[in-house]
């Protein structure tokens, strides 16, 4: 009886402390965010990607691919700023189903590479960016950890395109 009593104890004891534990989810996001950054990919909570002002919570995370730091912004119009948005009701329609363009869209000479990027991407991405800072995509990080070395090429791909 004594004995039961003691394991018990030291049961209530111990529990909190495999609350600090991380869940094989966490653990796995933590190991993705490690190799995004490996690969010079910024990692950021972020609000919906069509989200107005003061609307939406951080419940989406922005992995971007940062222009490379000698390269200059492309003479061709529509090249940098836009936006392609996956089941919003806002923006005009896009070459592709369920994605909106929000804002402008992109140069012609982009869709061939941004529709095969689209494709390769694992499929909860929410949005795929190119703003000042670099190539961006939104996202819940619904995947595997060899998902981030695909997001990786595809970003860097659109990248060298955009700023040849």
């Amino acid at each position: 009886m004594t004995y039961l009593l003691i394991a018990f104890v030291l049961a209530i004891i111990l529990s909190p402390l495999m609350w600090f534990r991380q869940s094989p989810r966490q653990k796995l996001i933590t190991e993705m965010r490690k190799e995004a950054a490996a690969k010079s990919i910024r990692v950021k909570l972020s609000k919906p990607a069509d989200a107005r002002e003061g609307e939406g919570r951080l419940e989406y995370v922005t992995y971007t691919l940062p222009w490379l730091p000698d390269s200059s912004a492309s003479m061709e119009p529509r090249m940098e700023r836009w936006l392609l948005v996956k089941g919003t009701r806002r923006g005009d329609p896009s070459n592709w189903k369920d994605w909106q363009w929000l804002g402008r869209e992109a140069n012609d000479a982009l869709i061939t590479p941004i529709g095969y990027a689209l494709e390769k991407l694992p499929k909860n991405v929410l949005a795929l960016e190119a703003c000042s800072e670099g190539v961006r995509i939104y996202w819940q990080e619904r995947a595997q950890l060899h998902d981030v070395q695909g997001i990786f090429d595809h970003l860097d791909r659109l990248r060298e395109t955009i700023r040849k």
